[in-house]
């Protein structure tokens, strides 16, 4: 009897345990694929071009060595050259408006009554965002929609499994990475790695619903692994292609004024 016990408890321990592996080790199959990146491309593009303005609400949270802060924000993004940010602290607080066009900038943070401008390079988006990211990498994260702009790669190779399609590019110093959903084209997550596969910048899209024929993320991450900086965004209402957006920045007189190059 007393064996007979041991064996079903061993049995109640053991099987979930063999279950878990089982499920672990199953894989998902990826084949070569016959379609074509310029296909994707296309593909992708089109599905990117059915929005045109975002205004939208969320929840952000910066994580990097020298910040890591959590708060509400505003997009209102017209694309594909215009970003506009309002962050808010805790009960509603204003922390900073931001104003990014793909030629300059305009910061103005509230708390310091200070104001930054300059041009949108990646060096000065970098110190602003507290994250290293370029301006396309910032639009096509932030409006949940990434457009092709990649003509200028050595070669590509698409692979699919049962969900996506995998399109990689070989680049002089670089390999981009795009996981692309089979029914509907759209991006569901983006990198950018070096020749041996370390990545330098990670954008991932999650949770998609589909209104109006745009199919749109609710959470978005951008991750830069080596620097350790990672942006994390949660939609809670959006509104698609608003024509009239209109972006302002009110500034004090008693502001002080910062440029740079």
């Amino acid at each position: 009897m007393l064996k007979k016990s041991r064996n079903i408890l061993f049995c109640l321990l053991f099987l979930p345990v063999c279950a878990g592996l089982i499920s672990c080790t199953a894989s998902t199959t990826t084949t070569e694929s016959t379609v074509t990146f310029e296909f994707l491309k296309e593909k992708v593009n089109e599905n990117s071009q059915k929005l045109t303005a975002l205004d939208a609400y969320g929840e952000i949270s910066i994580d990097s060595p020298d910040l890591n802060n959590t708060g509400t924000i505003t997009v209102s993004i017209k694309k594909p050259d215009s970003v506009f940010t309002k962050l808010e602290g805790p009960f509603g607080i204003g922390i900073a408006d931001l104003l990014i066009t793909r030629k300059d900038f305009i910061y103005y943070n509230i708390m310091d009554n200070r104001v930054i401008k300059g041009s949108s390079t990646e060096s000065n988006l970098s110190i602003i965002m507290r994250i290293r990211i370029e301006f396309d990498d910032l639009i096509n994260s932030f409006s949940g929609k990434y457009y092709f702009h990649e003509d200028d790669y050595i070669s590509s190779k698409i692979l699919e499994t049962d969900r996506d399609y995998l399109a990689v590019l070989t680049y002089d110093n670089e390999i981009k990475k795009f996981w692309i959903d089979k029914n509907n084209f759209y991006v569901r997550k983006l990198g950018k790695y070096d020749n041996k596969g370390k990545a330098k910048i990670e954008i991932t899209y999650a949770d998609f619903y589909e209104s109006k024929g745009i199919f749109f993320p609710k959470k978005i991450s951008v991750i830069r692994p080596e620097e350790r900086q990672s942006i994390w965004l949660t939609y809670n209402s959006e509104e698609f292609n608003n024509s009239n957006l209109n972006f302002r920045i009110r500034i004090p007189k008693s502001a002080k004024h910062v440029s740079w190059k």
